[in-house]
């Protein structure tokens, strides 16, 4: 595979894996548009877009400044800490498929009784707080940054993280919208489903990432 279309194919399988996969954004993209429709689920689901960049740009910026042999072991963290992400995943779906209610397998979402125009503010808020973003720019994304624009140029990051938000909110925005069109979606198989694949998906990538990065290390 070209190393471009690497980058994308990245950016993309962690986008999806992160906008399936339960936790606090998850549970406000369902709840507001529960309670609000889908517009807001839409404001919540483009959070990331607000928040992240700061997280990215101050990630990028200490890891660039470490030994060359510091990012073989961040690779290492890094693949730890998606293993860790898709184990625990694989085992939310396993709940899911035998009989938790959806309130249980997700985070508790944050209560909305605000007027309308405070849900992405809420949303913001929770993704700031949230520390799954901060883990993965730290130990994941910002090395795979560097990484590809080391290979490729601008090129490179700019294509990960393309694939990366497309796929992260765009998520988000398709469970929205099938949360308002149907009310028992997430009590059926399909959630389950595409729940799994998402943790096998992690799986993968874990051991692919914790691989290179004992071999930068050799």
């Amino acid at each position: 595979m070209p190393p471009m279309f690497t980058a994308l194919f990245l950016g993309i399988s962690y986008g999806f894996t992160a906008g399936i996969s339960p936790g606090p954004m998850l549970g406000l993209v369902i709840t507001q548009t529960l309670q609000r429709g889908w517009r807001a689920g839409n404001l919540v689901a483009l959070a990331p877009l607000i928040t992240d960049l700061p997280i990215i740009a101050l990630a990028v910026l200490l890891i660039s400044q470490l030994p060359a042999s510091s990012l073989g072991w961040l690779a290492v963290a890094g693949g730890l800490f998606v293993l860790y992400l898709g184990c625990e995943t694989a085992l939310t779906a396993y709940r899911y498929a035998h009989g938790a209610a959806p309130s249980q397998t997700l985070s508790s979402p944050i209560p909305a009784s605000a007027a309308s125009s405070t849900v992405l503010w809420r949303a913001v808020v929770t993704n700031a707080l949230n520390p799954h973003p901060y883990l993965f720019w730290g130990t994941v994304g910002a090395q795979l940054l560097i990484r590809n624009y080391e290979e490729q140029g601008t090129s490179g990051p700019i294509l990960l993280l393309l694939g990366f938000y497309a796929f992260l909110v765009g998520t988000k925005l398709v469970i929205a919208f099938a949360v308002n069109r149907s009310r028992h979606w997430l009590q059926g198989p399909l959630y389950h489903s595409v729940l799994f694949l998402s943790a096998l998906l992690l799986i993968a990538l874990g051991l692919w990432l914790f691989a290179e990065g004992l071999r930068s290390l050799l």
